[in-house]
């Protein structure tokens, strides 16, 4: 049906541009963007001709220049990060409009925000062609999340899947690996057994957090097959600003939990956060570290395992300095950093006897990128990027008697380094085309060790390289086809295709209709061709495969938008998701020393996902915001004719938020159904006959701005105590107490 569905829909738009045919003779506008607080140039604002692809930016003054521009009467849409977007009227005549001053106002609504991520160019997030989903700097400080992945937790479609390789994220029953994580438009690396652990990203920098759901290969390559999740920093504007925060608090356990002292806090959580911004009229800095610790949350004490959250230190740090070489041309410079120690309690698992292990974990990342932006020229934007980023991630378990003696020891160190260009420009006023090309060098070296006996290495060097093309096309003012194209030469798969075409409908002004096709793919990881990791304290060992061919899928996406007033939004959308040669654990049989079992990877996995999103957001006066979404989803392996496990067929969000300034609250929830479950020692996609149990997650924050620039906020997670020591979720009810300042030059 869906596949139908979408087929139809393609064939209506191309059809029907055929009523709309658009023609225009050319004049030109030039003028200036300001804040309307305080008249301050505004660069890199956006101006366009509606029903059009004929656009420009403003220069370091804030001015432009658009020409040619179609004669009569022009609608112009100005928009900026941060700013509502302005609509001007105007009559254009071959003389053409010289000096035109336009206001644009900060705190703009939702749809007003500017996404970047679904198409790799500049847009409203209203009018951008393929479904986009955003998370605002304001969603985020409304809800006191200090990490992206606290920050997606309420997001429909989207579910954290946490264990102690992190908290990865599965969309639309796609597995983390699937998804890529991209911190400004840049690859993150230093996956744990497949996921990257979004708990590692703070979000002290964040602007906003842009979601595409389905395959977008043709614009990302390998590991989108499922989506992408594009991590946007801010970008300094003040002259000086300075933030700081602090925060404590600790798991609560509930009456019924005899196992601990109820009287005080346990667990105790705390954190602190330093940033400073810098600017002068070309150069800008900005910098940040943040501390973040918190002890071992263990839901069931009776157990030797820790069901519950692992102990951390964490320390993330970042600086980024732009500097405006010429008007056209800005270089940035970034680097990011993430240090992080975690602890916790493992069992081998063994029926006769309970042996408990004591391990340490250590993860570092740091990222430089360096980029340089142009503009004007042949193309409206030419972008060139270098990015390195560098992970190593150590593993080690102890006994608890004999001394502490080290039975199991890993260590790997990643290296990655990246080289792009892209270019965009518009063919008169119906086409907006991209042109990118991509390198990368990724380096792998790992070790494993067995007590001291058994010890093996592996290292491993795969590079690539890539070129799309994407043409944003404007048939009428009322239809848009976007068609795009990849080609990467891969070092060991050789020669791989991703073509997409995604099309919107807007029938009327508040209705918009998309949908979209596209094909995409994931590159086995150097660990799933080559490594052996030996875990045999805890009875396994997982073996590479170089023969493993790369895993492909063909996804289906289609939507309804409803907006009203720019006071309520309501979608509806169906999804399918058809994938081959998916890479999982095949087991080869158990041993006296592998009593849990020797598992190689293989291509063994054929699966379908598929489901309907239902969401609506809606505004009531000044103050009151509300959210409500509910998710169907459906997941067939096709080799063992089971559902797939750890996917809730249904899960539901809810949303209350209250502003009467100076205070707000926030009042959240989550629901995730029943789903297929194995435990830790059991491996994905397998045949299981055990499902969890549906549960609850209630949220609340409460915050109030002080006077000079102080802020007091209190977040109380999970507020029903809501846990399950064998199913999840594990995290049991804590509370949060922050206590910020930020003091600006634009205050």
């Amino acid at each position: 049906m869906v596949r139908n569905l979408v087929t139809i829909t393609l064939l209506t738009l191309v059809g029907m541009a055929v009523l709309y045919p658009y023609t225009a003779e050319a004049a030109f506008i030039s003028g200036v963007v300001l804040d309307s607080e305080n008249g301050q140039p505004l660069a890199n604002a956006n101006i366009r001709v509606v029903g059009t692809q004929r656009g420009v930016a403003t220069d370091l003054d804030g001015r432009f220049l658009l020409q040619p521009s179609p004669l009569g009467k022009v609608s112009l849409e100005i928009s900026n990060l941060g700013y509502a977007t302005h609509t001007e009227e105007l009559v254009v005549t071959v003389e053409g409009i010289k000096d035109l001053t336009v206001f644009l106002i900060s705190d703009p609504v939702e749809l007003d925000q500017v996404v970047y991520t679904a198409t790799r160019t500049i847009q409203l997030l209203k009018n951008v062609p393929v479904a986009t989903e955003l998370i605002t700097s304001k969603d985020i400080e409304q809800s006191e999340a200090t990490t992206v992945s606290e920050a997606l937790q309420n997001e429909i479609g989207i579910d954290i899947r946490e264990d102690f390789a992190g908290q990865g994220v599965t969309i639309q029953g796609m597995d983390p690996e699937r998804v890529l994580v991209l911190v400004d438009g840049s690859r993150v690396i230093g996956r744990v057994d497949g996921s990257i652990d979004l708990n590692q990203l703070s979000t002290q920098d964040v602007q906003q957090i842009e979601i595409v759901k389905g395959a977008v290969s043709t614009l990302y390559g390998s590991e989108a097959i499922g989506g992408v999740i594009n991590v946007i920093t801010s970008r300094n504007t003040a002259p000086f600003s300075l933030g700081a925060q602090v925060s404590g608090g600790g798991y609560i356990p509930s009456q019924g939990n005899d196992e601990l002292n109820r009287t005080r806090i346990h667990a105790p959580i705390a954190g602190s956060a330093l940033d400073l911004s810098l600017g002068s009229e070309k150069t800008r800095f900005r910098s940040g570290l943040r501390f973040d610790t918190n002890d071992i949350m263990d839901s069931d004490p009776s157990t030797a395992h820790t069901e519950g959250v692992e102990g951390a230190d964490k320390v993330t740090g970042f600086a980024r300095l732009s500097h405006d070489i010429t008007p056209p041309a800005t270089l940035t410079l970034g680097f990011r950093t993430n240090q992080e120690e975690k602890l916790w309690i493992e069992d081998a698992g063994l029926q006769s006897v309970q042996v408990a292990y004591d391990d340490e974990e250590f993860n570092r990342r740091v990222d430089l990128s360096a980029e340089l932006d142009c503009r004007p020229g042949w193309a409206e934007v030419y972008s060139l990027k270098i990015y390195r980023s560098q992970n190593t991630h150590d593993w080690a378990k102890y006994t608890q008697t004999d001394n502490r003696i080290r039975r199991d020891f890993s260590e790997s160190d990643e290296e990655y380094l990246e080289i792009g260009g892209q270019a965009t420009r518009n063919f008169g006023a119906a086409h907006r085309v991209i042109f990118g090309a991509d390198v990368y060098w990724w380096d792998i070296e790992a070790h494993n060790l067995m007590s001291s006996a058994l010890r093996s290495d592996f290292n491993a060097k795969i590079n690539a390289w890539d070129a799309f093309v994407q043409d944003e096309f404007i048939l009428n003012p009322r239809f848009t086809l976007v068609p795009g194209v990849r080609y990467e030469q891969h070092e060991v798969y050789g020669v791989h295709i991703s073509p997409k075409i995604s099309a919107m409908w807007k029938p009327w002004d508040s209705i918009r209709v998309r949908s979209s096709v596209g094909r995409g793919y994931r590159a086995p990881s150097s660990k799933e061709l080559y490594y052996t990791f030996n875990h045999a304290s805890a009875g396994y060992i997982v073996r590479g495969n170089p023969d493993l061919e790369p895993e492909t899928s063909i996804s289906y996406t289609f939507s309804v938008e409803h907006t009203y007033k720019d006071r309520s939004t309501s979608r509806i959308s169906m999804f399918y998701n058809d994938m081959e040669n998916l890479i999982d654990f095949d087991s080869l049989g158990v041993t006296e020393e592998f009593y849990t079992g020797i598992y190689q990877y293989e291509n063994i996995v054929s699966a379908w996902t598929r489901g309907v999103e239902i969401e609506r957001t809606f505004l009531v006066g000044n103050n009151w915001r509300y959210g409500i979404a509910y998710s169907y989803l459906e997941t067939r392996n096709r080799e063992t004719d089971q559902e797939l496990m750890r996917r809730p067929k249904h899960s539901a969000r809810f949303l209350v938020n209250w502003h009467p300034e100076p205070w707000n609250f926030r009042l959240w929830a989550r629901y995730t159904g029943a789903m297929w479950f194995q435990d830790r020692f059991g491996t994905d996609d397998q045949v299981s006959n055990e499902q969890t149990n549906p549960y609850t997650l209630w949220n609340l924050a409460v915050s109030r701005e002080l006077p000079h620039g102080f802020r007091a906020a209190c977040k109380l997670e999970n507020l029903f105590d809501e846990t399950d020591a064998r199913y999840g979720p594990y995290r049991g009810r804590t509370a949060l107490f922050i206590l910020s300042y930020n003091y600006s030059t634009q205050q």
